[in-house]
């Protein structure tokens, strides 16, 4: 991992902002199904300058105990989507929208969706960084000044390239170092106590108390397997 511990911004490769990200979304309500597409959302919004790292950790929370209700999606004109959120997080929407907004280009040319009802709905613009992974471009106007609350987001095939992600790779994604630690502790909680039994579990195969493994049978492999056998020493406990 890139990261430091120092006083300077940290630069993160995308993988890290995935890894961490998917981790906190697992302690959370979001459905299983919808956390890869939730995760990259967030990555997006990190790397278009949007609401990204710092509003996932002022969000936990209310994500990890607000009840996920699917969105109502209607089209009382072709290519006219109407979306009402009832309640959800931008970025938990956000992925079925643009399936949507996907489905009814591919029909009519063009389709446009009228967006309220969420939390967060700023978030939306991270539509435009995000579509061309998805063969859109999306404009996405509305706002604070609309006094429905109302987004709306336009949306048309595209061949352009992935600008964002293309950035992310080459020049990562900027956080603030006690923020990233921050996730980076808070990721870690989702996975399973560091333990003699749990080590044996964890990979491709089971390594039974005694030694033996189930699950592989190339005998020419000389992997060591004595750290998943043996209690943790006495200075690692301490550290």
């Amino acid at each position: 991992m890139s990261a430091a511990c120092s006083d300077t911004p940290v630069t993160l490769l995308p993988r890290e902002v995935r890894l961490v990200v998917e981790r906190i979304l697992l302690l959370t309500t979001v459905p299983h199904g919808l956390i890869p597409a939730v995760r990259d959302v967030v990555l997006y919004s990190a790397a278009a300058g949007l609401g990204g790292l710092p509003l996932l950790r002022r969000r936990f929370g209310d994500l990890r105990m607000a009840e996920t209700v699917a969105p109502s999606i209607t089209e009382p004109a072709p290519g006219h989507l109407v979306v009402d959120a009832r309640g959800g997080h931008a970025w938990v929407v956000l992925p079925m929208i643009l399936d949507a907004l996907g489905a009814a280009t591919a029909l009519e040319g063009a389709a446009t969706a009228e967006v309220t009802n969420l939390r967060d709905p700023e978030e939306l613009r991270t539509a435009s960084a995000y579509a061309p992974r998805e063969g859109l471009s999306v404009q996405v106007t509305g706002g604070a000044g609309d006094a429905a609350g109302t987004f709306i987001l336009r949306a048309a095939p595209s061949t352009a390239g992935d600008a964002v992600l293309d950035r992310a790779l080459r020049e990562g994604v900027v956080v603030e170092p006690a923020l990233w630690w921050d996730l980076h502790h808070l990721s870690n909680t989702a996975l399973s106590t560091d333990t003699p039994e749990s080590r044996r579990h964890a990979g491709p195969v089971i390594v039974e108390a005694d030694g033996r493994i189930t699950g592989r049978t190339d005998h020419d492999d000389d992997t060591d397997l004595s750290l998943l056998t043996s209690a943790k020493p006495e200075s690692a406990n301490a550290h």
